[in-house]
């Protein structure tokens, strides 16, 4: 008879308990908790996780099927193929990420979602990714978020969600171009949407119109044509604008009245557009300005000599009562 291996004998060895010490064999109990609780942990990993614990058990085998929250990411998968080297390798990782989320799309069953992450970092034809975008909106999730990583290129489109975005109240979007059809969406067919965020993205329409936005992040987002980009958005509390690339072409930006408006963040490396910018934001409570080598204030503080400000270049600038100027090289008063 041959020998046991080492891991047959821990096997065959019979259980002891010592006074004071777990059993050798503990009870699972993270299987005997509700479907809604383990939802719950798989909400914070991302979707090629959840799926492989369907070998652990017959308890698990179909519970990713109905977890209301989808996470793709192919950075997962490009893991596995590291090194410029592999090139074969990565083209073979991607063809797996295919065939992972359309095998995963095809056989979730939730007919609605809490949300939906898709993250793309390779090329594919627009039918593709466009596919899976569609069924993500057509699962009325109340969170989306659509990133196209690539930093020189835009994912050419995104779907019309036509009366499926009621629920969204999270969008967040990067490197994606959006014709006019999402400006109209946005204005009428997301009753309840309260933060948005683009970044990088290519804007048909140079209009973000909104009566329910209360965050609105904009991260270096352009235009087809030298244009202005006007922003419409009685609600808001917090805004964010940054434009630090020279791929930019707007011609200014109009901030229409934000009465509710408490914080702002400006980070633009052409003084002209923030100054502009600044004559819309006269009531915010607090304004961070940054990136400008020098940004001339224009004159519509000087009404207001009661406050002031020592910016980070050391110079004074009169402003209103509650008014804060910060990370500026240097201003000047108009």
């Amino acid at each position: 008879m041959a020998p046991k291996r080492s891991g047959e004998m821990l096997a065959s060895k019979p259980a002891t308990r010592s006074p004071g010490r777990c059993p050798a064999i503990a009870e699972d109990r993270l299987s005997s908790l509700q479907d809604r609780h383990l939802h719950r942990i798989m909400s914070f990993l991302t979707a090629r996780q959840p799926v492989r614990t369907c070998v652990l058990s017959r308890r698990w085998r179909n519970l990713w099927r109905s977890m209301p929250c989808l996470d793709i990411d192919q950075r997962e998968f490009d893991a596995a193929a590291p090194g410029a080297a592999r090139g074969d390798r990565v083209a073979w990782e991607c063809g797996r990420f295919v065939e992972f989320v359309d095998c995963l799309l095809m056989l979730h069953g939730a007919s609605s979602l809490d949300r939906f992450r898709c993250h793309v970092t390779h090329g594919y034809e627009f039918k593709v990714v466009d596919r899976w975008i569609r069924h993500g909106i057509n699962c009325n999730p109340a969170v989306m978020e659509i990133s196209w990583s690539s930093s020189t290129a835009f994912f050419s489109g995104l779907p019309h969600s036509g009366s499926t975005g009621c629920r969204l109240k999270r969008l967040h979007l990067a490197g994606i171009a959006l014709d006019t059809g999402f400006a109209r969406q946005l204005r009428s067919g997301c009753p309840v949407l309260e933060d948005l965020q683009l970044e990088r993205c290519l804007l048909d329409s140079p209009e973000i119109t909104s009566h329910t936005l209360k965050s609105l992040i904009v991260t270096d987002c352009t235009s087809y044509f030298d244009t202005v980009l006007t922003i419409t958005s009685p609600a808001l509390a917090s805004f964010h604008l940054a434009i630090t690339t020279t791929g930019s072409n707007w011609r200014g930006i109009i901030v229409n009245e934000m009465p509710s408006l408490v914080k702002a963040s400006i980070r633009s490396e052409s003084p002209v557009a923030s100054c502009k910018l600044l004559c819309s934001l006269v009531h915010v409570g607090t304004l961070e300005l940054s990136g400008s080598k020098t940004l001339n204030i224009p004159s519509m503080f000087e009404d207001e000599p009661d406050g002031d400000v020592q910016n980070a270049g050391g110079g004074v600038v009169d402003e209103p009562e509650g008014f804060e100027v910060e990370g500026v090289d240097s201003v000047a008063p108009g």
